[in-house]
């Protein structure tokens, strides 16, 4: 005897599934994926171009070195992403006074302009994720992943102290 496995309705959880965290956060993360590359389709490198460029623009970091590890992104890696943001004209390099082996990051005025696009055009994908919640209810689980996040940060951080 065979089963047919039917396809949930629309708008359906698969049974089994309602409560798996796994697979709930899965699916949301795909569909912010989804949205998020479409918000920073004119960025080079997608969502690592953009957050270079945020740290670029508000100097969240030193030099491209140090822009790398908060990134988290190889020093390889990131002189190609650098060099292509400074291609595309969002960020510029400059020789460090301090250390002229670094190179400082900076955004360029057509940096920022693109910066607030795409932050404009990242609340409107996240509120098409989030629109089946009201403001409260965005406001509460955004509330909520900070709390989760910051306690894995801080435990990973406890980790590596020892």
């Amino acid at each position: 005897m065979t089963e047919s496995v039917a396809a949930p309705a629309a708008g359906r959880l698969p049974v089994g599934l309602e409560d798996n965290l796994g697979w709930l956060l899965a699916q949301t993360c795909r569909a912010h994926g989804s949205v998020l590359e479409r918000a920073l389709a004119e960025i080079p490198h997608g969502l690592r171009g953009f957050q270079a460029l945020c740290g670029a623009v508000h100097g969240s970091a030193r030099n491209q070195a140090e822009l790398g590890r908060q990134l988290d992104i190889d020093r390889t890696v990131m002189v190609y992403l650098i060099d292509d943001l400074v291609a595309a004209g969002l960020v510029e390099r400059a020789v460090d006074p301090a250390d002229r082996r670094n190179k400082l990051i900076r955004g360029t005025a057509a940096g920022l302009v693109r910066l607030e696009e795409t932050k404009a055009a990242i609340v409107a994908a996240e509120a098409a994720v989030l629109g089946p919640l009201d403001d409260a209810e965005q406001g509460k689980f955004r509330d909520m992943l900070r709390r989760v996040v910051a306690h894995h940060l801080a435990a990973a951080g406890d980790e590596t102290a020892e």
